[in-house]
């Protein structure tokens, strides 16, 4: 390589290395909602065991176990990925996937219940925080290059192992039983592994022939291992925490009132669809197959739409343009819930989801200084998002307990969905004081803006802010 380029200038590595990126998070993908897809099959096996109240007690354990961790686990691994390296720390969260996958595995198979919560408990320990490393690689890979494509092709791909486990993994389990099922995932996850290790591998090679050739390193991770107390490693979370900008903490609000609006409405449609729409003397086992039939509308058409709505964005920019709209149609979508049938709903928020989510991690990358605290900015956004993860199910547990209907639960989403909407229109205020906005198309010059921040927290004049040659 000439010197001044970096590895991102090889367009064909860089598609290699998203595919690898892929292929490494779609065993977590397949096997995150196993549990819930075979639902019917862990209550028959372990009711008459432990009791229906107890098994049902149990069952809601394996979501909360993996919740709980990931509310300080992308945190600290973000910041552990920028201090230790993304690729090292790639590892062991792969490690924990797999371990958690085994475990639940393992525990399906000699009908301990307990040793499969412990798997979900393990499987949580490195999940997240996965994603966080993924984050992180995408980004170096593709920053000022088809950024937004990445992210949404990378979106695309992983969610299609959510929708082919959400047709595979019941079936599997019909046919040959639930612990198949489980060990059908456990063997995913071990190809997702293998894909992480060949990633990483290509990526070192690629840092190690650049510093040959440019003899010096700059904006690299992995050159050193730093040795820091627990003290001291709370405090710099914190230091680094205290220097991101307002910007990005409007951005973390509109991405968890969004999300959590979306990915749990999603993940408590199955009731409101069968109590609001499907007819009551039905078959129960009909209903829920409907149901589920509707759930997967979202991701199906987020699997489709996401590669062409990050090009878009690459090519038009206009950033806070499609989060507002993206919240915009969560509101209509959840207002069609109500008044037609939910595949109109489904299909909705859909493409709301596919705007937004090719949109939102580019925004970051723009706002943020990548090579110094990206890791620990993509934590506190997985950190804030889970724990909201945590206590929206409550709440509507509550909401659902003291109403008569489903009607409460939907306009408890609305609610939600209003809030992202304003949000969004406080990002675009908030924008224009930015001398370089992020609804430019120009993805050269936000980086150069973003990198170019004095340390003292003062922006550079326009006239200061230069072009990438």
């Amino acid at each position: 390589m000439k010197k001044g380029e970096d590895q991102q200038s090889s367009g064909f590595l860089r598609y290699i290395i998203l595919l690898l990126s892929c292929v490494a998070l779609f065993g977590n993908m397949f096997i995150f909602d196993q549990p819930a897809l075979l639902k019917e099959q862990i209550m028959q096996t372990y009711s008459p065991i432990y009791g229906e109240h107890l098994t049902s007690f149990y069952f809601s354990f394996m979501y909360s176990f993996y919740s709980i961790p990931n509310i300080i686990l992308p945190l600290v691994g973000g910041f552990m990925s920028d201090i230790f390296g993304y690729r090292k720390m790639s590892i062991i969260f792969m490690f924990f996937v797999i371990l958690g996958q085994g475990f639940l595995y393992f525990g399906s198979s000699v009908g301990n219940f307990k040793y499969m919560i412990m798997g979900r408990f393990m499987f949580g320990l490195g999940g997240e925080s996965l994603f966080v490393a993924s984050s992180i690689i995408i980004n170096k890979w593709f920053v000022g290059k088809e950024l937004s494509f990445a992210n949404a092709l990378n979106l695309s791909l992983i969610r299609s192992a959510t929708v082919l486990g959400t047709y595979v993994s019941p079936r599997i389990a019909e046919k040959s039983g639930m612990t198949t099922a489980f060990g059908v995932g456990f063997g995913i996850t071990l190809i997702s592994g293998a894909a992480l290790l060949i990633l990483n591998f290509i990526d070192s090679y690629t840092e190690i022939l650049q510093k040959r050739n440019l003899q010096k390193t700059e904006g690299l991770l992995d050159n050193s291992i730093q040795v820091m107390d627990f003290k001291e490693l709370v405090k710099q979370i914190f230091e680094d925490i205290g220097t991101f900008p307002k910007i990005f903490w409007i951005l973390t609000l509109i991405m968890t009132t969004f999300y959590t609006s979306v990915l749990i409405f999603i993940s408590f449609s199955s009731g409101i669809i069968i109590d609001l729409w499907l007819p009551a003397d039905a078959p129960i086992e009909q209903n829920q197959e409907v149901a589920g039939e509707l759930m997967g509308i979202p991701y199906l058409c987020c699997t489709f739409l996401s590669p062409f709505v990050g090009l878009m964005v690459d090519k038009v920019g206009q950033r806070i343009k499609f989060l507002a709209i993206g919240c915009a149609l969560v509101f209509l979508g959840l207002v069609l819930m109500l008044l037609f049938y939910p595949i109109f709903c489904m299909l909705t928020l859909g493409l709301s989801y596919a705007l937004f989510a090719s949109t939102i991690w580019t925004s970051i990358a723009f706002v943020q200084n990548l090579t110094i605290q990206r890791g620990t900015a993509f934590g506190v956004m997985n950190s804030v998002q889970n724990f909201a993860f945590f206590l929206m199910p409550l709440f509507i547990a509550f909401i659902s307990a003291e109403a008569s209907s489903q009607v409460s639960v939907v306009l408890f989403f609305l609610i939600l969905a209003c809030v992202s909407l304003i949000i969004a229109i406080y990002l675009y205020i908030e924008d224009r004081n930015r001398l370089v906005s992020l609804n430019s198309n120009d993805q050269k010059k936000l980086m150069n803006y973003v990198n170019n921040q004095k340390e003292d927290g003062e922006e550079f004049e326009e006239e200061e802010i230069i072009e990438t040659k």
